[in-house]
This record gives C-alpha cells, structure tokens and sequence, in this order.
C-alpha cells in the first residue's frame, strides 16, 4: 500500500510540477507539457485499475 501511495503522491507532484511549468514557458512547451500530463494521468489510473 505504502508503494501505491508514494505512486499515487509522485503522480500528483509531477502534475503540479509539469503544470507550473507549461505555465511559465507556454506555446510550444505548454502543448508538450498537456501531452505529457494527459499521458502520466493515463498511466495512473490503469495503474489504480490493475492494482484493485
């Protein structure tokens, strides 16, 4: 349980981390950076599926 938390916990700061980002650079890196965010979202909730 506790691998799943930090999991679930590093999901969130990457979030914040990539959001604050495409937030400053914007343009070009901003359209990376949702692909990105959109893609590790994906990740985590199969993740969250396949550990249920």
């Amino acid at each position: 349980m506790s691998i799943k938390n930090k999991i679930g916990l590093g999901m969130i700061a990457l979030f914040i981390l990539v959001t604050i980002v495409g937030n400053f650079l914007d343009g070009f890196w901003h359209g990376i950076t949702f692909i990105g965010v959109t893609a590790w979202v994906v990740i985590a909730l199969e993740l969250s599926s396949s550990s249920k």
